[in-house]
């Protein structure tokens, strides 16, 4: 699994690269589509259907999503739904505990499917 080495407003660097906002799909490090999202949604705020088609690829025991310093990115019903009934746990953390949080679960030997929204 890719390494978080650190996190800070706007930014994410992971295994030494730099990144904005990101998926961490498996060993895939996804730089988030901010323009799509912005174009189809109005907002990085939201996650886009794409994301979550993501999210649930490769079978996750556990989707950890990073909501921001403010806890802004809101996750709809309809996809907690969704995930709770593929049996996937959602842990949902503000983004100054995303380190912590994914290098613990990355200890336990989960599969995880991460995304870390940077800002707000």
């Amino acid at each position: 699994m890719p390494k978080i080495d650190k996190v800070s407003w706007g930014k994410i660097r992971i295994d030494g690269q730099k990144y904005h906002q990101v998926l961490i799909i498996d060993n895939q490090v996804i730089e988030r589509d901010k323009a799509r999202l912005k174009k189809l949604l109005g907002t990085d705020h939201l996650i886009g259907e794409w994301e979550k088609g993501e999210l649930l690829s490769n079978q996750p025991e556990v989707i950890l999503i990073a909501s921001g310093w403010s806890g802004i990115l809101k996750v709809d019903k309809k996809f907690r739904d969704e995930i709770k009934t593929k049996g996937v746990e959602l842990k949902i953390v503000l983004t100054p505990r995303i380190v912590k949080e994914y290098h613990q679960l990355v200890k336990e030997g989960k599969r995880i499917n991460t995304l870390i929204h940077t800002t707000c």
